[in-house]
């Protein structure tokens, strides 16, 4: 049998979230056009601030995918189905079997699927006579290199979760872009403002309070150096789509300037933390597999110092940026006294 594979569909690791794989989808459909960033924003995805309360690398994950990831798509206007379970579910083998057909289904329509394999992946071929799904993992963005393959018994099965997911992007319709983009500003309120219901507080810390939650651990420093980096190295990038998207919405309604510049110096500020970090661990942030902290007392307090202060700061401008969004939006927020985000 000859393999599938979809052409130029591409997954590049830039946002380390469910964006990348959502935009390189969107975009090989012809459905989006707009950059990362953009589709961060819109999506409300980027404004999503989530730290387990010891910088435990998952964390930026934890949150209802289903839920979640179906908003996102309706918020940009476009129609998706998802599935997810755990692979020691007694059904699992049915589901798993079902959910390989519609994936293969959906890459012989030319669209590839968004699946999860310790991180959001995209089917983009399959093989029968080999019996592998072929995927992009955004490891290397060189469109030539051949396509990682995964078993059809692997499927929801392999890595390091017990979770299996999958995503189809369905169809689109065309939305009023101003009105996505205030909609947008409406959840960054949520987020900030809201603890996850699917989350238990003594563990997990949401928008603000992930900031308290920050303070906390690296002040103390009861954490792991690679975790902290792999959560800090996350939001950084989440950082910097919301101060590109909010610098955007400065160019169509000037009273976003300001929302902007507060972004800007929060994504600056996380650079600074990921160089902190790398400090700490003695070389670079991408090969920490082995970090510790070392150092006298008197460095190791210093340090933490710099953290706790450079954490403060970001939650003050971050604080100032929603104040800022709702003076903006106060009709909206008004009249959705009892329910910011309509969930």
């Amino acid at each position: 049998m000859t393999p599938i594979r979809l052409a130029r569909l591409q997954l590049s690791r830039q946002s380390h979230s469910y964006i990348d794989a959502m935009h390189a989808v969107l975009v090989h459909q012809g459905f989006f056009t707009q950059s990362k960033s953009m589709l961060a924003g819109m999506t409300s995805m980027g404004f999503r601030f989530i730290v387990h309360r010891r910088l435990a690398a998952p964390s930026t994950t934890a949150y209802n995918w289903l839920a979640e990831h179906f908003l996102a798509a309706d918020f940009i206007g476009m129609t998706s189905s998802q599935h997810a379970g755990f692979n020691f579910d007694h059904a699992f083998p049915l589901y798993q079997k079902h959910a390989l057909r519609v994936i293969k289904e959906t890459i012989d329509r030319g669209t590839g699927a968004i699946f999860w394999k310790d991180a959001f992946v995209i089917a983009a071929g399959y093989d029968d006579g080999a019996q592998v799904l072929l995927y992009a993992d955004g490891s290397d963005s060189d469109e030539n290199r051949e396509l990682s393959r995964l078993p059809y018994a692997d499927f929801g099965r392999s890595g390091n979760s017990p979770y299996w997911y999958y995503q189809l992007i369905e169809n689109h319709i065309a939305l009023d872009p101003h009105e996505v983009y205030r909609e947008s500003l409406m959840q960054a309120i949520h987020y900030w403002e809201s603890h996850d219901a699917l989350l238990p507080a003594s563990e997990y810390a949401c928008g603000e309070q992930a900031y308290n939650a920050l303070i906390e651990v690296l002040g103390h420093g009861e954490y792991d150096p690679a975790e902290a980096i792999a959560v800090i190295r996350t939001y950084a990038a989440a950082k910097q789509d919301i101060a590109a998207y909010t610098d955007a919405l400065g160019f169509i309604w000037p009273s976003c300037q300001p929302i902007a510049a507060c972004y800007g110096r929060v994504s600056e500020i996380f650079e600074q933390l990921l160089e902190e970090l790398a400090c700490e661990c003695g070389g670079d942030t991408a090969d920490v597999s082995d970090a510790s902290i070392s150092g006298s007392s008197a460095a190791v307090y210093s340090h933490a110092n710099r953290l706790v202060s450079l954490l403060r700061e970001a939650r003050d401008r971050e604080q100032e940026a929603i104040t800022l969004i709702k003076q903006f939006m106060r009709e909206t927020v008004h009249n959705r006294f009892h329910d910011i985000a309509l969930r």
